[in-house]
């Protein structure tokens, strides 16, 4: 007999408080989630093995098998428990995936091993997935398909449904700038250079002076916006290629700054950075990473009142996140505003595709998505397609937060100008009134 949601949630927090036993908590788990997935219509098996907290199980969704395990242990489940599950998931049919479920989360090397030199097929619900799903706030099914596309965006198994929230807050955060002051001396040649939305990750909430003080430093050669988060520990730089991910459908960052204090630059963390560059790199996110470690030294030097620019171009440290700066905003440097920048590249990639038929006083066009020929007879038609074309294109590059800032786009003005510059003895030849732009 299967439980409803408010008896599942009852059930769960009863776990949470009472004191019983491995094996007793194991089955009445079991139970929940299997309660659970039959609500959600996944066409649920389970099984029970009296193995200490061990759970299987499977379910079917979207022409896919998933099999399940969960684990509800005091301490973090082991990476020794992540591959005896993985060899039940070796041999069986490739629309086979795993789910391992563990309640109060995993060793902080279990995602790390599983992706080296392995296929990846098992998804991993952490100590921070399982309250929401339980308490009713969220379905299993969303926590899946956002865990699902994660892995298939980033490679991160481990990815937290929280962070979706986080993502979320991030972007309504206030832009801070450091506004430029023209000086001669500036390393950049370039003056007037905007990064738009740098984004910079501090261990702790100490360490957001440091990334004050170091921009402070540099406001007059370079023009930045930028905010800053807290990790709120270095080993949720995990997280950083999902929270990117999710974080560019409101904002599209052109780099991101980790800024970490000298002592966790160990090994492990280097293969950390190491495996988080790497996801980066692989995945979609149009996005430039740096890590910095800064000791206790360099944050005195940057705190002292005395102390010169030309001083800090002599500590390394510095040196590194000025250059890393100089390279986006040399990258940058003819300053990319979307509001023109995109549509002016529209209206040439729509010119591109169409072909002056100057016999016939026509533009000869395909569309795209049909692959039906049209004809355009005006420079009102010409006018009215390269503005759908590129209001089309603003909305599929465009974050959400910025088209829902604005009311309606209209680029009319821009393309008769756009006409004006590149067209207009075209359309003297093709016997169209250029006086009608």
């Amino acid at each position: 007999m299967f439980l409803n949601k408010d008896e599942i949630k009852k059930a769960y927090n009863k776990l949470l408080s009472d004191k019983v036993s491995p094996q007793k908590r194991g089955y009445e788990f079991e139970v929940l989630i299997n309660s659970l997935l039959s609500i959600e219509n996944l066409e649920p098996k389970a099984s029970y093995k009296p193995m200490g907290e061990q759970i299987d199980g499977s379910f079917f969704w979207q022409g896919q098998t998933f099999l399940l395990e969960a684990k509800w242990v005091k301490d973090k489940v082991p990476v020794s428990s992540i591959y005896s599950f993985k060899g039940k998931l070796d041999g069986k049919f490739h629309t086979t995936s795993g789910i391992f479920i563990a309640v109060n989360g995993y060793s902080k090397d279990v995602e790390d091993a599983l992706r080296f030199g392995k296929a990846l097929n098992i998804i991993l619900f952490n100590e921070l997935d399982i309250p929401p799903i339980f308490n009713n706030e969220v379905s299993f099914l969303d926590v899946l398909k956002f865990k699902l596309r994660e892995a298939g965006d980033t490679g991160s198994l481990n990815a937290s449904y929280d962070l979706k929230q986080k993502a979320k807050r991030i972007s309504q955060l206030s832009t801070e700038f450091i506004s430029m002051h023209p000086n001669n001396n500036s390393k950049s040649s370039n003056q007037n250079i905007l990064i738009d939305d740098l984004l910079v990750f501090v261990e702790g909430l100490s360490d957001i002076w440091i990334v004050r003080n170091l921009l402070e430093q540099i406001k007059e050669h370079y023009s930045l916006s930028y905010k800053i988060e807290v990790l709120q520990g270095a080993g949720n730089v995990r997280q950083l290629p999902s929270l990117l991910n999710i974080y560019g459908e409101y904002e599209q960052p052109k780099a991101v700054i980790v800024i970490l204090d000298d002592d966790q630059a160990t090994l492990e963390m280097e293969s950390i950075i190491k495996n988080v560059s790497e996801q980066l790199e692989k995945s979609s996110i149009p996005i430039k990473p740096m890590f910095l470690f800064i000791g206790e030294n360099f944050k005195n030097i940057i705190s002292s009142n005395d102390t010169t620019l030309e001083q800090l171009r002599n500590e390394s440290t510095f040196e590194r996140f000025e250059n890393f700066i100089w390279e986006i905003a040399e990258e940058y440097h003819d300053y990319y505003d979307p509001e023109t920048s995109i549509p002016d590249e529209s209206f040439k990639g729509s010119m591109d595709n169409l072909t002056w038929n100057y016999e016939d006083g026509v533009l000869d066009g395909t569309d795209e998505y049909t692959g039906h020929p049209f004809e355009i007879k005006s420079i009102e038609d010409l006018v009215e397609h390269l503005n759908e074309e590129a209001i089309r294109t603003m909305h599929g590059e465009m974050p959400i937060s910025w088209i829902n800032e604005r009311e309606y786009l209209d680029y009319d003005i821009e393309a008769r100008e756009f006409l004006i510059e590149n067209y207009i003895e075209n359309i003297k030849k093709i016997g169209w009134n250029e006086n009608d732009l």
